[in-house]
């Protein structure tokens, strides 16, 4: 099941990524889902093409994580070759080979392992991380010129990672919004600083 979703996302993004290189639409209910397409690869700071490979490194990472131990319980995030590691693993020898897998693909530049070794959480568990995630999104869409589609969240066993382009004060402000939803214990950080925020700023920071 979970490699199906992976595929279908890495088979829907192209699917976007033709509907962009093709003519206008002939169908007229069409136009509005182009559009939106549009808009979203328009306003995410990654190039196009930055943004089709970090979804491809997604479904390599995945596929080669699962076919070497189905039974792990890995979530696979990738902003510009950066790919964050989350989830539950049984021991540390399935960890450490999820990690060897990880850097084994091409394209994979640095590796945020956030992998914890106990039991799978539960469905609800997942269920409701879903629900977080879907909360901090919408959160940030009400927040005073913070881009939203500029943050990447991800939200695992109640801690909420945060991946993508800002500056320094936009971080500080979506990673306190984050924190304020209920159920979340713990806020991570792992954005790509703008330049003027480079030098005063770590690459990754964590908010606990």
């Amino acid at each position: 099941m979970k490699k199906f979703i992976y595929s279908y996302k890495l088979l829907l993004f192209i699917f976007m990524i033709i509907s962009l290189t093709s003519c206008a639409a002939i169908i007229i209910g069409g136009v509005a889902a182009t559009a939106g397409i549009v808009t979203y690869v328009a306003t995410d700071p990654r190039k196009t093409n930055i943004v089709f490979d970090d979804n491809i490194i997604e479904t390599k990472v995945y596929n080669q994580i699962y076919n070497d131990y189905p039974s792990a319980n890995i979530y696979i995030s990738c902003y510009k070759g950066a790919v964050l590691l989350t989830g539950q693993v049984l021991s540390e020898k399935i960890k450490s080979g999820a990690l060897f897998d990880a850097k084994t693909i091409p394209g994979v530049i640095k590796i945020y392992d956030y992998i914890d070794v106990r039991l799978e959480q539960s469905v609800v568990s997942a269920t409701q991380d879903s629900y977080t995630t879907t909360q901090i999104k919408s959160k940030l869409l009400t927040l005073d010129n913070i881009k939203s589609n500029n943050i990447k969240v991800v939200t695992t066993n109640s801690v909420v990672y945060l991946m993508g382009t800002v500056n320094q004060s936009d971080a500080i402000v979506a990673s306190d919004a984050a924190a304020t939803i209920n159920g979340v214990t713990k806020v991570i950080t792992l954005f790509d600083y703008t330049p003027i925020d480079t030098a005063n700023k770590s690459n990754s920071t964590q908010n606990e």
